[in-house]
């Protein structure tokens, strides 16, 4: 078991190294050009293996030390926040010129998957879980219910697509800083660790990610639907 598990871990690192390594590149290529489209991929797959090797990683972890059981749940919190995000970023590009509600059945089991994580997780803080089971089951919970209703509608934006793309990948982009830093933290001097409240780690990449968002958003919308409220 614990051979088994220390591979894992190794992979999933690997995994992490070529997700950090590779998403700046989508992120400022020219969107929509081969270098955007190719090493998007890359990431994306990448961002697939880490949120898979996460949550068995966790289940490893449960089995192994049921004591411990807050640190294997939230990083299975984690993984199906990040993983939900690059799955519905990369699934909007194949239903852009969809007309009416999805029935997709993988993006509407990512969609469930995020509302009744984020349900479970703030159930969970409220009896006596860490504080970050809320916050991060809150995001959850807003992420399911946005792509729900993505989802269960037509289309109104005629770059709809762009748009849940972006938000999907930008959010997938926030998830892998934020474990980088969180990894880091944990071996950076004790100085370091006084002066920066580990809070300030976990929520940073996500405050300026949601501004990044709503920037861009404001800029796309602009640029390619100009006139449109």
């Amino acid at each position: 078991m614990a051979g088994a598990r220390d591979v894992l871990v190794y992979l999933h690192a690997l995994g992490g190294v070529v997700a950090l390594a590779s998403m700046w590149v989508p992120l400022c290529a020219r969107k929509g050009g081969a270098l955007h489209r190719k090493v998007g991929l890359v990431y994306a797959w990448s961002m697939a293996w880490v949120c898979a090797s996460a949550l068995a990683g966790s289940c490893l972890r449960l089995v192994d030390r049921p004591e411990e059981g807050q640190g294997p749940l939230f990083l299975s919190l984690v993984a199906i926040q990040s993983g939900a995000a690059t799955w519905w970023g990369v699934a909007v590009l194949r239903d852009k010129d969809r007309a009416s509600r999805s029935t997709s059945a993988p993006d509407w089991i990512a969609a469930v998957a995020l509302v009744a994580s984020g349900v479970l997780s703030i159930v969970y803080w409220s009896r006596g879980a860490m504080f970050l089971f809320a916050l991060f089951g809150a995001l959850n919970l807003v992420f399911g219910l946005r792509f729900a209703n993505v989802l269960g509608r037509a289309p109104r934006a005629r770059f709809w697509w762009w748009y849940e793309h972006l938000f999907g990948m930008v959010v997938a982009c926030i998830g892998t800083v934020t474990a980088f830093l969180v990894v880091n933290y944990g071996h950076a001097p004790v100085a370091v660790q006084s002066a920066i409240p580990s809070i300030v780690v976990w929520t940073a990449p996500g405050l300026v990610g949601g501004l990044a968002i709503a920037i861009s958003m404001r800029h796309y919308r602009a640029k390619l639907e100009p006139g449109q409220r």
